[in-house]
């Protein structure tokens, strides 16, 4: 498996490609489709669907450009745009060899997923390297945003996490060392509640 890393759109945002073999998977479509297209086409792959983390306009970017091209778009059930299929906590989906499993992650909005591949982590905007989500916008919940970041603690510490913006002082990091840095990897919800 290879991950191809794309960073733009809006916020320095983070797009993955998620390659096995010659077929690939789009995770959280944040930069400009043809930047993603182009590589596709140059390295000969064959993208199998795309993978809509959350609602919020800068990671839902040019998605009408895949749906000329028939590549399924899947996203949470709650999403409220046209998706080939709806995805909830729990589901497997599959990449060729490849098994990744949805894990719904609300907080940051209603409608927020990540994407475990072995101990990859694919976590949008819930959480960053050293931070996590805002919950002040539309559809925001501190208190289930805390409730999501607990369950995310739960996984092993040698999970590497690929956030959905480059906000941090690095690009990728483990659960581990957000447990040791994160700010917000509180201990109790009255202390990330009063700290948020």
């Amino acid at each position: 498996m290879i991950i191809k890393t794309f960073c733009g759109g809006y916020d320095n945002n983070f797009a993955y490609l998620v390659i096995e073999g010659k077929e690939c998977a789009l995770i959280d479509p944040a930069v400009p489709a043809e930047e993603v297209l182009n590589y596709i086409k140059e390295n000969g792959l064959e993208l199998k669907f795309v993978i809509v983390m959350h609602s919020h306009y800068d990671h839902t970017i040019e998605l009408d450009k895949y749906r000329e091209k028939g590549i399924d778009l899947m996203g949470n059930k709650q999403l409220k745009i046209k998706l080939n299929k709806k995805i909830d906590d729990g589901d497997l989906l599959n990449l060729g060899a490849i098994t990744m499993k949805v894990i719904y992650t609300p907080g940051h909005t209603p409608d927020g997923i990540c994407i475990l591949i072995e101990n990859n982590l694919f976590t949008s905007d819930t959480l960053f390297v050293e931070g996590c989500g805002r919950t002040d916008l539309e559809g925001g919940d501190t208190e289930l945003l805390w409730e999501s970041l607990e369950r995310l603690q739960q996984l092993s510490n040698d999970t590497i996490i690929y956030p959905g913006h480059d906000y941090g002082p690095t690009k990728t990091s483990t659960i581990g060392q957000e447990k040791e840095n994160n700010r917000y990897f509180m201990k109790t919800k009255a202390e990330f509640l009063e700290y948020r």
